[in-house]
């Protein structure tokens, strides 16, 4: 059980990016990588931000410590915000068009 609490604020950035990254690139109007592709981007993003929040120090802004879920619910924001941000990336990137 312990090595799941290791792992699980990465998990919950993993899945906040996974989810919101295709939703992003898809409302910009852009194809960007597909949807398998804008998944594992956002999964990317997702723990690589939640990663950077806990690197500078930010791992505990709603009150973690005190509260176990709402350590979960930034988890999740930490990579929502990763995946967005990528989504917004893949999201101006235009599906591949044929050559004229």
């Amino acid at each position: 059980m312990d090595q799941l609490q290791q792992f699980l604020p990465y998990i919950l950035n993993g899945a906040g990016g996974a989810v919101l990254a295709p939703l992003v690139a898809s409302l910009l109007g852009g194809k960007g990588l597909g949807v398998i592709g804008n998944v594992i981007a956002g999964l990317v993003g997702g723990v690589g931000v939640g990663a950077g929040a806990q690197a500078a120090g930010l791992g505990n802004l709603l009150g973690g410590d005190t509260n176990a879920i709402m350590g979960y619910v930034q988890d999740l924001l930490e990579g929502g915000v990763g995946g967005g941000v990528l989504g917004a990336v893949l999201g101006f990137m235009k599906g591949k068009t044929p050559a004229s």
